[in-house]
């Protein structure tokens, strides 16, 4: 089969790209500036993984929404699509978040994945859709910038880390369990639906950091600044998916424990610790 991964340079994109090798089928990684071109030269299975978390809706919107449909209109004889979705689209609603709830959210990327959900499934027509919602995708491999590298590059280097109370909690899946979760919805025999992907278990970002810390080294926990920093205005609190759904329907479900991938990922970003 040969698979479009649109964002295929990114975080989820490359490690998808690798998998869909090692099982035999051809695999186009595309980025924003050659996604048309590869587009028109068709493909059999489109994934859309692209699109960054610009500032504003509108900017959002474009990138996760109106480029996805361009893109579907462009590649006619697609037999599949899978719509990288994202939590975030529940916005802030009580939890466990389930498939058939309102879509209400709240920021700029939960707004545009909402409209994206939308915009393509109008667009796909006939061709069987499936859209994934992930929550906290974590593993080697991701952004430097973001929460959990910037922790691990800290307390490796032996310099504190300034975080919040650390209270709001998020259900953290490992890539290689999201990159199962696609290819699973890639097989001809999947079921055209939505689906949560994550492990249903609701973690705290204080419990994250305690973890990591100790794997760093023992002493690293006293490196850890709690409370210095204030929650972020309008952060949700709580984030916790209902992946009973996935686990029926299109029979998948996250096999890596946290304490195990977080692990790897400090091995990987700090290996002479």
């Amino acid at each position: 089969m040969k698979v479009l991964v649109a964002g295929g340079h990114g975080f989820i994109g490359r490690a998808l790209c690798a998998r869909l090798r090692e099982l035999g089928h051809e695999a186009v990684a595309s980025g924003r500036g050659d996604t048309a071109e590869l587009a028109a030269a068709g493909a059999d299975a489109l994934v859309w993984a692209a699109g960054g978390r610009p500032m504003s809706v509108e900017q959002c919107i474009a990138d996760h929404a109106h480029a996805a449909v361009r893109t579907i209109k462009a590649m006619p004889g697609l037999e599949r699509v899978v719509y990288m979705s994202s939590a975030e689209a529940y916005g802030l609603q009580d939890v466990p978040f389930r498939e058939d709830a309102t879509l209400l959210g709240a920021s700029p990327l939960g707004q545009a994945k909402a409209a994206g959900e939308h915009a393509v499934a109008a667009a796909v027509g006939a061709t069987p859709l499936v859209v994934l919602r992930p929550c906290w995708v974590y593993g080697p491999g991701l952004a430097p910038s973001t929460f959990l590298p910037t922790l691990i590059n800290h307390l490796a280097n032996r310099r504190r880390y300034a975080m919040t109370p650390g209270q709001q909690t998020r259900d953290l899946v490992y890539v290689d369990d999201v990159v199962a979760a696609i290819v699973r919805a890639l097989a001809p025999d999947a079921p055209a639906g939505t689906y949560n992907i994550g492990t249903g278990v609701e973690t705290s970002v204080l419990d994250m950091a305690l973890t990591i810390a100790a794997k760093v080294r023992p002493s690293a926990i006293a490196l850890l600044d709690v409370g210095a920093r204030p929650y972020r205005e309008g952060e949700a609190f709580r984030v916790a998916l209902d992946v009973s759904h996935a686990k029926a329907a299109l029979g998948w479900q996250a096999t890596i424990e946290l304490d195990d991938g977080l692990g790897r990922m400090v091995d990987a970003l700090a290996p002479e610790r």
